[in-house]
């Protein structure tokens, strides 16, 4: 279901921005509140102008405050039924929209870390004291930052202290340590289980005392989005759910693996809703953020786990020989299962016919409300072998792992050719007059030919150019020449209408046998950095980090219009030159600026997406700081024969403020030796 979002005037000017620059949210404080009160949200951030407007689906009335230096305030009233989850704030204006940063609903009071240069938490002796319970305290995080809280507790008294952090959107990794008053540690978890990176610490305390809980992040590192919120209380809470989805509108029978609870197993009746590809489910009587399950209306779907390990569940499945076989698994990337899924398929006498997510997982980057993975859930592509009829699809957990919290969701789908897209940014501000770029890939699944992606819903005044996905190919020596990225360029004239609707990323294809194919790009949504560790050496500390991102949000592309950039960019082909190896194409650009003492760049940056062995040489201005220059593009027999969109940008700098320009695409074709003479 797609996220609705109302709009709120900001009756306020922030402080001085520059007018060509679109919002940016670095914070709002707090990152979330009780149901039904009401309490101060600020927002903070960039070029937040007055006339900006404040787009969220939180179920809220809000008011706005007279700004500040910190930031944009706004008294919000948070309405007494407002479901517990998770909700996405963005701020809009006539520069543009912002990214998205997310606000949590709980159903505990909250209060704040309180840590100062006058009160610092970062010890025992100096911890935070936590008046009552249940609560919910905001903190953030920096570098070695370590948060100390202490709460009293009574012989035989049970308390369950957990962190949301990458959860709700914070980049950090939390570990949660409890120790007694003399500093012996009593429990520690840093990854548990259902709530991914996330940490949850259950203790019955043998004797009454003071104790204190410690919140740090286990990489140690410095990140933007660095917030936790630690809730504290004798609950119960789910740790796995089965299944892990439905079909839109039906009614689902959930079990949730429950802790703390009178049964180890909580049964609730759902029904689901009936659109959208995700919904969200709730064990009964948990104050726990809710699992996102997954809906499908496929008829090919099935539910299903590991329950115990070294269990390998297969199935049967009668096929045709000749024909494509497509095999996919949706397990850790839910962020509910802890199934690392091995699939594969076998033959009636036991042959192997394909395998797939048999590489060793790193460490686990998984979260249960915003997905963030290193690796993704396995998908296989076979074609069925000649006398065969019928297939064996086996499905075990990589480790040989198994419970009931080895859940998995798997489709096995009969297709001579399939593939699927996909496209960033996660949102667009188009320049009036000027032009932006958006990029797209493709997950080839059995398709090999050529793709043209595109643009839907585009207003009057808005063009949209590229799009060229080269087809994949074999080349001489039998090595297959993969070609899956493309790029799309979107140009708004000066009197373009602004966007009512998201923007869709499309591509229609004639498969082999004449049918059509017509796929959709879905949106990340929200995309929030995860800065590498830098404290701790692992597998996923260096460039293995992914960034957050929200495709539950279900939103295709929004866009906006910007103010006009500092100057424009185009390119044309000006020359050909044939040779032994490959082709010699000469290009010139060329920068508009009304500003005619604008600095001009000695260099411009080239892309020819998805086409191989290329090399831009003797690039220069026609004159020393000319606002035109040429280039040569070269290409070798490497250079698979196909139709690719050559896209420039630069980068100016205007007074104190750097402005990046991007040229609209141009079709530029490449072609065999024979063709070409």
């Amino acid at each position: 279901m797609r996220t609705r979002l109302h709009y709120l005037s900001l009756a306020f000017l922030a402080a001085a921005a520059a007018l060509d620059a679109a919002p940016t949210l670095t914070e709002i404080s707090p990152r979330g509140a009780q149901q039904g009160k009401t309490f101060t949200l600020t927002l903070s951030g960039r070029e937040l102008l007055e006339g900006s407007q404040l787009s969220t689906s939180l179920p809220a009335v809000f008011t706005a405050m007279t700004g500040t230096m910190k930031g944009l305030p706004y008294l919000v009233e948070l309405k007494a039924d407002a479901a517990p989850g998770i909700y996405p704030i963005r701020v809009r204006n006539q520069n543009g929209i912002s990214n998205i940063l997310f606000f949590t609903v709980g159903n505990f009071p909250e209060i704040d870390e309180g840590e100062s240069a006058d009160h610092p938490n970062n010890s025992i002796a100096t911890a935070t004291p936590v008046k009552s319970t249940p609560v919910v305290i905001n903190g953030t995080l920096v570098g070695a930052d370590r948060d100390f809280y202490r709460v009293a507790a009574k012989a035989g008294e049970r308390k369950v202290f957990e962190v949301e952090a990458r959860r709700c959107g914070s980049a950090i990794d939390p570990v949660l340590e409890l120790y007694d008053a003399q500093g012996e540690l009593l429990a520690r978890n840093e990854d548990a289980p259902g709530i991914g990176v996330d940490s949850r610490v259950d203790y019955t305390f043998p004797r009454e005392g003071n104790y204190f809980v410690m919140v740090r992040d286990a990489r140690l590192s410095k990140q933007e989005q660095n917030f936790y919120r630690l809730r504290i209380g004798a609950f119960a809470y789910p740790e796995w759910v089965y299944p892990l989805g439905g079909r839109p509108g039906q009614t689902v029978d959930f079990e949730f693996g429950a802790k703390g609870a009178a049964t180890p197993v909580v049964k609730s009746r759902v029904t689901l809703p009936s659109t959208g590809r995700s919904a969200t489910v709730s064990m009964p009587g948990s104050p726990v953020l809710p699992f996102r399950i997954s809906l499908s209306a496929a008829d090919d779907m099935v539910d299903g786990r590991i329950e115990k390990p070294g269990v390998i569940v297969k199935q049967k499945v009668a096929v045709t020989p000749g024909e494509s076989v497509l095999v996919r698994v949706q397990s850790r990337e839910t962020g509910v299962s802890r199934l690392d899924a091995l699939v594969t398929a076998y033959g009636p006498k036991g042959e192997k016919l394909g395998v797939a997510g048999d590489t060793a997982p790193p460490l686990d980057a998984t979260m249960a409300q915003l997905v963030g993975r290193t690796l993704g859930d396995p998908s296989l592509n076979f074609k069925v072998p000649e006398g065969v009829h019928e297939i064996t699809v086996a499905v075990e957990d990589l480790a040989g792992r198994g419970g009931p919290e080895f859940g998995y969701r798997m489709s096995i789908r009969k297709v001579a050719e399939d593939f699927s897209i996909a496209a960033s940014p996660a949102f667009l501000n188009v320049p009036r007059g000027g032009t932006v770029q958006v990029a797209v890939s493709a997950d080839r699944r059995g398709y090999d030919g050529a793709i043209r992606a595109h643009l839907e819903n585009l207003p009057k005044g808005w063009t949209a150019e590229g799009g060229f996905i080269a087809p994949e190919t074999v080349d001489e020596t039998g090595a297959r020449l993969t070609s899956r990225n493309g790029v799309i360029t979107l140009t708004a004239a000066a009197d373009a209408e602004p966007a009512e609707k998201e923007l869709v990323v499309a591509a229609d294809v004639v498969l082999s046998d004449g049918s059509k194919a017509h796929r959709e790009a879905s949106g990340s949504g929200a995309v929030i950095d995860v800065a590498a560790g830098t404290g701790i050496p692992d597998a996923a500390s260096t460039d293995r980090q992914k960034s957050i991102t929200a495709p539950w949000l279900e939103m295709a592309m929004p866009a906006a219009l910007a103010p006009e950039p500092v100057a424009t960019i185009s390119v044309k082909q000006i020359g050909r030159t044939r040779m032994s190896e490959g082709d010699a194409f000469d290009f010139e650009w060329t920068i508009s600026a009304k500003d005619k003492s604008l600095p001009m760049p000695a260099t411009i940056s080239v892309n020819a997406a998805g086409a191989r062995d290329l090399r831009v040489i003797d690039m220069k201005p026609t004159s020393k700081g000319a606002a035109t220059g040429t280039f040569r593009v070269t290409t070798t027999k490497s250079t698979a024969p196909a139709t690719y969109d050559l896209v420039v940008n630069a980068n100016l700098v205007n007074g104190t403020q750097r402005e990046n320009i991007a040229g609209r695409a141009i079709p530029w074709v490449v072609t065999t030796p024979e063709e070409s003479k």
